[in-house]
């Protein structure tokens, strides 16, 4: 019988990376908290390479489609630049993560460590675990809605089945013809379904692709970079709890904590720089990206609104949300890391250290300084994220829409 002996409570890491773990499990990127793990060799990742080839062969299919009706239903060919724009997606961020996931293992260690060896006091240990529960529970509620919507999506084409089967019972009367139009993916393929086996075959390895790179690809990518900044800010913020209480007292260790002061900072400095690592092309290709998606669901919105074909309609609104969410989301947590960095400068210069020796107001002012710089997560150097990225892509977004209107 199993027992909860080594259940992770809410004071461990695992509690809330865990999820995550299970997640990059389920598309055989098997991480650990633990070091010395050697199971992320190119076995592990072939799955994932394997959805990736899949969805570039559904790219060269979307294109096929858009080729053939582009001169004769421009909406219908918007729906499909979006459902393409966002194939990409996935296939980028299950690629890059699958490319980067030994140095996404390095960050787990580097996050076990410092959450056991740095610990909150008890005074500060219910706003640090708060912290750590909305973004643990944010990301549950984020996969589900990915989930409720692929589900969704799939749910609307039951009416097709059931005409189908419908169909089947009429063969003789309807000479053995059957509607094989109705599919999930928006692609041509470059053959004739010639059989219901062929067609059910069809329709459900596109369900499964929709699940496996909507559900877990883009989720893994996303939540792991919310939880990755998140536990590193709340590293920040014990820090500034920590040097709070160290430079408000008077003792005989303010040489020693200085210097653990700046080592604490110094090795935040450089995880901060790996989880960048880690997810800067993903960032990349989100933001060229998104503007597009966004704009061609707004065109795809109009086409179907005048064409009365609401339930399009919801699929382009729904798209439009989940891309503009996705860009608030890196936005949102690439900011919450600089504005933590930059606070520290605060932190320190808000303590008693003008009361110190010479030698150590000097070093602290070395750290002030240093500190005033905040750190900023950035797309492969390009341009840094945060809030002022997130206006850039929405006029971007515009942009593209003037020029589209400006074509038609």
């Amino acid at each position: 019988m199993k027992t909860s002996v080594n259940q992770p409570t809410e004071d461990d890491l695992e509690y809330y990376i865990g999820f995550n773990l299970k997640l990059l499990s389920s598309i055989g990127l098997k991480c650990s908290l633990e070091k010395n793990l050697k199971s992320l060799g190119l076995i592990n990742k072939l799955p994932t390479f394997i959805m990736c080839i899949h969805g570039l062969i559904f790219f060269i299919f979307e294109n096929y489609f858009i080729r053939d009706i582009w001169s004769s239903d421009k909406t219908l060919a918007m729906q499909i630049l979006s459902q393409e724009v966002s194939n990409i997606q996935c296939i980028s961020k299950g690629f890059f993560l699958a490319f980067a996931i030994e140095r996404m293992q390095n960050v787990f260690q580097e996050m076990q460590y410092l959450w056991k060896t740095y610990r909150p006091s008890q005074d500060n240990r219910k706003k640090i675990l708060l912290g750590a529960h909305q973004t643990f529970s944010f990301c549950k509620i984020y996969f589900f809605v990915l989930l409720s919507c692929s589900i969704s999506y799939f749910l609307c084409l039951i009416p097709s089945l059931f005409n189908l089967a419908q169909q089947y019972r009429n063969r003789e009367a309807n000479n053995y013809t059957y509607d094989f139009s109705q599919r999930l993916g928006l692609v041509k393929y470059p053959f004739e379904i010639p059989n219901i086996p062929t067609y059910l075959l069809i329709v459900f390895q596109e369900a499964f692709y929709l699940f496996y790179t909507a559900a877990l690809f883009w989720v893994s990518g996303d939540t792991l970079f919310a939880q990755s900044v998140t536990h590193i800010c709340l590293q920040f913020k014990i820090l500034k709890y920590d040097i709070d209480a160290t430079f408000n007292r008077e003792d005989m260790r303010d040489h020693l904590s200085l210097v653990t002061i700046v080592k604490r900072h110094r090795d935040l400095l450089r995880i901060c720089k790996l989880i960048e690592e880690v997810f800067s092309p993903i960032i990349l290709s989100i933001m060229l990206l998104s503007s597009l998606n966004l704009c061609v669901n707004v065109v795809g919105i109009r086409g179907t609104i005048a064409k009365e074909n609401y339930q399009e309609t919801a699929i382009n609104v729904t798209i439009f949300m989940l891309t503009f969410l996705q860009i608030l989301f890196y936005c949102t947590f690439a900011e919450k890391i600089s504005e933590e960095t930059r606070s520290l400068a605060d932190t320190i210069y808000n303590c008693d250290w003008t009361v110190k020796n010479y030698k150590l107001r000097f070093y602290i002012q070395l750290i002030i300084m240093r500190c005033q710089k905040p750190f900023y997560c950035t797309a492969y150097g390009f341009f840094p994220i945060g809030h002022l990225q997130l206006t850039t892509v929405l006029n971007t977004a515009f942009s593209y829409y003037m020029m589209l209107q400006t074509m038609n």
